[in-house]
Order: C-alpha cells, then structure tokens, then sequence
C-alpha cells in the first residue's frame, strides 16, 4: 500500500509544490478552507444541524456527528506518522426503509460540502460475474469530487477571471462604437438619436465595470470564446463503457474558437466561463479532487443486507458473498487505480453501510467486514408522533412545500391540526397494514389530497384553501375501505 511523507496535494514537497506550480496557492487555499468548514461544528452543533431537517433517530444523527468531527481531530494531531494510522470509524446504520437512514448520511455530507456517492450493494458483482464491480464506487466519488474542486477553484480566481472578463468585453464593445461612427471616448448629444439614453463621454473601463448590468448591458459585443464540450456523467458506468469513452476522449474534446455578437449582459457569462477553463489547470483539479475524495469523501452503500445470505440457508449466493468480499479491500484501506490512471487512497474515505436486515441478521456478514464497520447504530420504526412531527417540524417540510407549489398559481393552501393528525394517522395505518416503506409514504398520500387541487388550481386562484380532517379522510377512503389497494401506492 502506497504511503505519502510528502505533500498529500500532490506528491511534492511544499518547496516543491511552491515553486514548481503556479496555481498552488489556489489548491492551498482551498483545502485550508475546506478544514476550516469543520472549525466550529462540534458533534452537538452537528446533530442540531440534523435536526432542523430530520425528525428522531437521535443515535444515528451521534452516530454519524462523531465521525464527521473524528476527522477535524485526525487533522489537528501533530505527528504526522500517528495522524496516517488514525483512519475513520465507518458506520453500519440497521433499520427499516424510509427511517431517514440515507437523509442523515447525505444531509452530514453537505454539511461540509464533502464527496457524496450514494450506491446500492445489488447493483455490484464479484470480479469475473457479469455487472459492475465494486471500484467503479470509487471512480464514481471521484467523479463528484473532480465537479466540487472545479467549482472551489473557480470560486477562488472568480475576482481575477471577471476582471479578464470584463477587459475583454470592453475592447470589443468600444471597438464596436468606434466602427458605428462615434469614439468611445467622443461624447454625443444628450438628444441625440440613441434611444434617449445619455451617450457615454470618456468611458472609461472602471465606469464600464461599474454599469455593464445597467446602461451598457443591451449593447451589442462581438467576442471569441471556445465552446465548453459536453461534459459526459460517467457515474453508473460499467468498466467497458469507460473504456470506449476513454478510447474516444481526446478526439472529442478538441475545441475550436467562435466567433459570437451577443449582448453585453450575455457575453459576460460567455466568456468569463471560457477564461475560467483557460485559467483552471486540469492538472491541479484533479490534484485537488484527489484531496478530496481521500481526506472528506463520503460513500453510502444502501441495501448491504440484499448481499448478505443467512447463514442457515444452504443455498448461499457465492457472487452475493464475493461482493463482500470485494467491499472488503476498499473499506478496510487500499489503493485504487482509476482509468486515467490516477491513484485514490481510501484510507481515510468514510464508509456508511446501512440495511433492514429483516431476512439475515448482521452477523451473518463476513467476519472481515464485521470488523470494519465498528460503530453500529439501530434506527426505529417511525410511529404516529413521528410521522406528525415530519410534517411539522423540519425547515422544509412537506406541508410547506405544497403551500410554496400552489402560491406559484396564486392559491392559498393552509393545512389544519387535526389534517396533519390525519394524514399521520392514515400513513401509519396503511404502513401497518401493508408494505412499510416510513416517511416515503408520506409523499404518495399527500399528494392524493392535493391531487383535485393541482389539477383544477385555475378554479381556486385567488383564494384559501383550508384543508381539514374531513377533506383528508374524503382523499384517502378508498385505503380505509381496501387497506389492500395500498400495494399499488409507491
């Protein structure tokens, strides 16, 4: 296994890094702030973070704070020979569907704005079976992590690169006035035949800058830029289909100049986006998503319990167990190498595994992954409060989501207590009563009892809507008559 003494951005020593690379002050910069986002958020300010958007499961919102803040501390621990072998305590969250399981792993990642990839065990195959294996997990969080070191860099030049910007776009826009008869630096009459707006005297580019969005921003421009090629999502594709694209990746991804008149307010976007590309390095985007997809790279594995097989049952699935097998290396530390050939260390990549367990039990995983997910956190049913307080209490919740949906067509929707009592009561009775899929419920009888509502919203514009007990019971009493119709609902 590959180790680095030197610098973690990229191989170098920090002599090195300083006088070889110009754009590294940038990487710095950036990676020191990424740090910083975890200064203040202690495990307590975490979960109360959590719980502005997610009801209950106290032990999972803990569960997940620690982690979160074990890798603030791994960063403060001055021995760096100590600091490699401090590595992540990766999770195993048990608990049935639509618990908030998969919400408290994402929800902690945006936190920090840190690498999310969520995948599905069944989704992966043992080495030699036919579908995807289990490194393309890695290529898929790399992929993610590429996107939000691209954005951070732009971030960090943003002030230089609209500076470039907007020198470009007034030699082209003075160039036009003067080619149309008059000097960027004459002065008409205030009369004169120009729309009635005052004509410009010795514009210069700071009074350029400072009114582009306003007076200047209808005039026309004419600018060069090199179309951005379209970028290709390869999250999800299989070890054969990124093959072929690599194979194809340089013939397209040639990129000729053109020639374009927009308007000023158009113009600027173009080509601030075309300096950004030329003054990004590819080299240190990827140096940087490499950064983080090993020190704040989140993977969430849903459905681990489908590739576990009860111990009792005879006919075990040998690929099921072989995909065990070969979770194994990524979550207890290895090196994998990507298709363009870069390494990722996932060491220090945090791993959530979560499942129901209902038909084989967590001990019936393989010793070797047992072991690798040490914190171990149980996450219960929803119940009727539960369900209530969904509706209530988070930022966004889903009653406040219809209301805002329905404002656009000027209805006033407004729930009542005892509606909210009720759709709880239905969703857990119907949950009880057939397929139990949590708060995902929620979503499909809600959306029942707006149903006449968004689709007649012309009949109620400009009024209130009051919604109540009786009109909840009215749109769902076919699932009080024939609980059984509830296995058509998602």
């Amino acid at each position: 296994m590959l180790r680095f003494s030197w610098c973690r951005l990229c191989g170098g020593s920090s002599s090195t890094v300083a006088a070889t690379s110009p754009l590294a002050p940038d990487v710095l910069a950036v990676a020191k702030a990424q740090s910083a986002q975890l200064d203040g958020l202690s495990p307590r300010k975490i979960v109360s973070i959590l719980d502005t958007y997610i009801i209950g499961q106290s032990e999972g919102k803990r569960a997940v704070a620690i982690s979160l803040r074990n890798r603030w501390r791994r960063r403060q621990v001055k021995d760096k020979e100590l600091r490699r072998d401090i590595l992540p305590k990766n999770i195993l969250l048990v608990g049935p569907t639509g618990v908030g399981k998969t919400e408290i792993s994402r929800r902690m990642a945006k936190i920090t704005d840190a690498p999310f990839v969520k995948v599905e065990a069944t989704k992966y195959t043992e080495v030699g079976f036919k579908g995807k294996d289990v490194d393309s997990i890695i290529e898929d969080l790399y992929m993610n992590a590429k996107t939000k070191a691209k954005r951070r860099l732009e971030a960090e030049r943003a002030e230089e690169a609209l500076a470039m910007t907007l020198d470009v776009v007034y030699g082209s826009w003075a160039t036009r006035r003067r080619a149309s008869g008059g000097d960027a630096r004459s002065k008409y009459d205030e009369d004169g035949e120009d729309g009635g707006r005052a004509p410009f005297t010795d514009v210069t580019l700071e009074e350029f800058k400072a009114k582009y969005k306003t007076e200047f921003k209808d005039d026309l421009v004419t600018v060069d830029i090199v179309p951005t090629p379209p970028k290709h999502n390869r999250q999800g594709w299989s070890k054969a289909e990124m093959d072929i694209a690599g194979l194809f990746g340089s013939a397209s991804e040639v990129r000729l100049k053109t020639r374009v008149t927009k308007r000023v307010e158009e113009a600027v976007p173009l080509v601030l986006q075309d300096i950004l590309e030329r003054l990004l390095d590819e080299t240190q985007i990827s140096t940087l998503a490499r950064t983080l997809a090993e020190d704040d790279g989140v993977v969430f594995i849903d459905e681990i319990d489908k590739v576990v097989t009860d111990a009792a049952n005879n006919d075990a699935d040998v690929s099921s167990t072989g995909v065990q097998q070969d979770l194994l290396p990524l979550i207890e530390g290895s090196d994998v190498t990507l298709k363009d050939g870069t390494q990722i260390s996932t060491d220090n990549i945090l791993f959530i595994c979560s499942g129901a367990f209902h038909l084989a039990k967590t001990s019936d995983m393989i010793a070797e992954l047992q072991g690798r997910l040490p914190v171990r956190v149980e996450l219960q049913a929803l119940k009727e409060e539960d369900m209530r307080r969904i509706l209530r209490e988070p930022k966004f919740n889903l009653l406040l989501q219809q209301k805002e949906l329905m404002k656009t067509e000027k209805v006033d929707i407004e729930f009542t207590e005892d509606a909210v009592d009720e759709l709880a009561r239905v969703v857990t009775t119907v949950n009880a009563n057939g397929q139990n899929i949590g708060a995902r419920r929620l979503h499909t009888v809600i959306e029942r009892v707006m149903d006449k509502y968004s689709f007649n919203c012309q009949d109620y514009e400009d009024k209130k809507v009051v919604i109540d007990a009786n009109v909840v019971k009215e749109a769902t009493s076919t699932l009080h008559t024939n609980i059984d119709l509830a296995k058509y609902l998602l």
